[in-house]
């Protein structure tokens, strides 16, 4: 039986015909074009190639009867007839849209089983080749006839090679890279030089130095990221910490200083500023006392202004106490001769 005339009646679906399945119309169209592109394939001798997408779809949709059959219609054109048996008998159990399609079926289960116990029959009538016969064969090195007969057929399907003149300065070659090769792929497994919608997957297997690159970044990441660790830790923690210390000494010291400085009229307090300015920035700290002496200076004489101005009043008071007193002195001194010389010249008349 002519397999391919067969695959040549099938005809093409549309969306129409996958209403039963109730998919939304991107799936639908997807799908549709899924088969009617196996169809294609089968009938333009890629049956290996259909059988790809055909496996998909039966495994997806796997009460949908066209499938199965076309699957059963590659696998016998590669003369796989006990496979093809099953795939019509699944087929006709899940039932065809139409009437023209159940009859081939039918037709088609019919002549794979002719075919199949015709192989059958060869295979059992065909003498196995005894093991001397083998040896001797491999020992000679006799070429079959069958072998000959290929060297000797016309090459089909090959493309002669097209004789160009090589430059006189090549260009340097390019690796192609994976969407190149993804596209040169998809276009060799379509029928029509069409991308299809299947995605294919290119995996470049990495060499032993492509490894060992990755592994020397991966490590020199790793000890740079080690590196900022232990210098963060080790030297600009302590540098910090070391800086802030130095700033609240420098503030103790400050504050040490203008209490000190405020009571630089103690005389060890006093020791203490002069061995302090002779051994650690003597012009910085007696600067520093002196203006603090001059503001403990001017914080003491305001402060005896205001003494003063308050001890006023009794001055006052103390001063007219004592004009009165000189006053009745004076009167005194100035009554006694008087009164003195009265009782004299009294004293005289008596006698």
């Amino acid at each position: 039986m002519d397999w391919k005339t067969a695959g040549k009646t099938i005809p093409e679906i549309t969306t129409r015909d996958l209403v039963v399945f109730r998919l939304p119309p991107e799936e639908s169209e997807q799908l549709a074009r899924q088969y009617n592109r196996a169809l294609s394939n089968m009938n333009s001798d890629g049956a290996d190639v259909a059988i790809i997408s055909l496996k998909k779809i039966i495994t997806e949709y796997p009460t949908w009867g066209e499938p199965s059959l076309l699957f059963g219609i590659c696998v016998a054109q590669c003369e796989e007839y006990h496979r093809a048996l099953k795939c019509f008998e699944h087929a006709l159990t899940c039932g065809l849209h139409s009437q023209q399609m159940t009859e081939l079926a039918q037709y088609c289960l019919a002549q794979a089983k002719v075919e199949y116990e015709q192989a059958q029959a060869v295979a059992e009538a065909t003498p196995e080749e005894s093991p001397l016969k083998a040896l001797s064969s491999a020992i000679t090195r006799q070429e079959s006839p069958m072998v000959a007969e290929s060297e000797n057929r016309e090459r089909i399907h090959v493309q002669a090679p097209i004789l160009i003149k090589a430059p006189k300065k090549p260009r340097k070659r390019r690796i192609a890279t994976e969407k190149e090769i993804r596209d040169a792929l998809a276009q060799s497994t379509s029928s029509n030089g069409e991308i299809p919608d299947e995605a294919i997957n290119v995996e470049f297997p990495k060499t032993p130095a492509e490894k060992m690159r990755m592994t020397a970044i991966a490590l020199g990441v790793i000890v740079l990221i080690a590196g900022i660790i232990l210098l963060s830790v080790f030297v600009i923690i302590p540098a910090v910490k070391k800086a802030t210390a130095k700033s609240k000494d420098a503030e103790k010291v400050e504050f040490l200083e203008k209490k000190l400085a405020e009571n630089a009229g103690d005389p060890e307090i006093a020791a203490i500023i002069a061995a302090y300015n002779s051994a650690f920035s003597e012009d910085e700290a007696s600067i520093s006392t002196e203006d603090t002496i001059e503001e403990t200076a001017d914080a003491s004489t305001e402060s005896a202004t205001e003494q003063a101005t308050d001890t006023t009043p009794v001055t006052e008071s103390v001063a007219q106490t004592d004009t009165a007193a000189e006053t009745q002195a004076d009167t005194a001194s100035d009554t006694q001769p008087e009164g003195t010389a009265d009782t004299q010249a009294e004293t005289a008349s008596e006698t």
